[in-house]
């Protein structure tokens, strides 16, 4: 892999002259990776090498190469593709630049990058700039249940207050100044089921798993007479209203969407052939709420970059009672 990389570069600057110390600098940590890259421009230079980097970790067999690299600090981007039996992906943020150097027409960049998960990054500056010795309280109440909370406590060894944050179309997780781009291995930690005395939610399907084209419905009972509404956040934190202020009877089991309703849940997949999931999430209310922040499942603008605002439901829901069912969805 990487002496193809290496050829590739030394045959794009068609045996040119270049720095001594283009491709032969050494990192003895294993999780670092060197990306080289040389183009006309700083920023193509940059891409190049992101896109270097990415080819070494994110490799897969295939037909052909597609190299798609986003740069958060730099708001970069690239898409390239050609024949050759490699494929790649990947989201690249908190990487270095080891040097740079213009020469004869042509930028020679360097960049390194440390591959471990996105929380650990953020721990790691946690504990840098902020120590503490006496547990915090979470501004959230749901965050406390989520994988990511129990995990965090135990490698920090007390709890933290910290919040999930948009920006940049980007998932960050945050404590005060601290942020940290989340990847989506931990950003899926942010998805539970969470069950409430009050308020009890599932799907007909056994297990709560459902697969590619499955009709579906959720039974809903609460514990008093009121109002529940049922929304949906997607993998992707895009969060959409199902059903709005549906009237309940205390005790009572409903079925939900009922006979009557127009349309009947189907499932489906975020990525055509990979298996996917969503948090449904009921709300109880005595009085009618106002949900004007979210989408409506079937509205033709849900992905909107507006209506990814998984975070502004976790605050919405911090005086509420409500309960959430991670849903699993397999393709068939």
């Amino acid at each position: 892999m990487m002496i193809k990389t290496f050829l590739f570069l030394l045959l794009s600057v068609e045996l040119f002259a270049v720095p001594s110390w283009f491709l032969k600098l050494h990192e003895k940590n294993q999780n670092v990776y060197i990306g080289y890259g040389v183009a006309k421009s700083g920023i193509q230079a940059k891409q190049d090498a992101l896109s270097d980097i990415a080819s070494q970790i994110f490799v897969s067999v295939n037909d052909s190469v597609s190299s798609h690299v986003s740069d958060v600090n730099g708001h970069v981007s690239s898409s390239n593709e050609s024949e050759t039996s490699q494929k790649s992906f990947a989201t690249l943020s908190d990487y270095k630049l080891l040097k740079s150097e213009y020469d004869a027409g042509e930028y020679y960049v360097a960049l390194s990058y440390e591959n471990i998960p996105s929380l650990d990054k953020f721990l790691r500056k946690v504990k840098a700039l902020q120590p503490r010795a006496t547990l915090m309280q979470r501004s959230e109440e749901y965050l406390s249940f989520t994988p990511i909370s129990h995990e965090i406590e135990r490698k920090l060894g007390y709890q933290l207050a910290f919040n999930l944050v948009r920006k940049d179309k980007k998932w960050y997780i945050q404590d005060k100044q601290v942020m940290q781009i989340l990847d989506k291995k931990d950003f899926r930690k942010f998805f539970v089921s969470k069950e409430n005395a009050h308020l009890s939610l599932h799907t007909n399907r056994r297990g709560d798993i459902l697969h590619e084209g499955d009709k579906f419905y959720f039974d809903v009972k609460t514990k008093e007479d009121g109002y529940v509404t049922l929304l949906d956040v997607y993998e992707d934190g895009t969060v959409a209203t199902l059903l709005k202020n549906i009237g309940m009877k205390k005790g009572v089991l409903q079925k939900l969407p009922d006979e009557d309703f127009e349309s009947v849940p189907e499932a489906s997949l975020l990525l055509k052939g990979e298996e996917t999931y969503d948090l449904y999430v009921a709300i109880f209310s005595k009085k009618r709420l106002k949900l004007d922040s979210f989408a409506y499942a079937d509205d033709a603008l849900i992905s909107e970059e507006k209506y990814k605002n998984f975070d502004t439901l976790i605050r919405f829901l911090d005086d509420k009672i409500y309960t959430t069912l991670k849903v699993v969805t397999k393709p068939r």
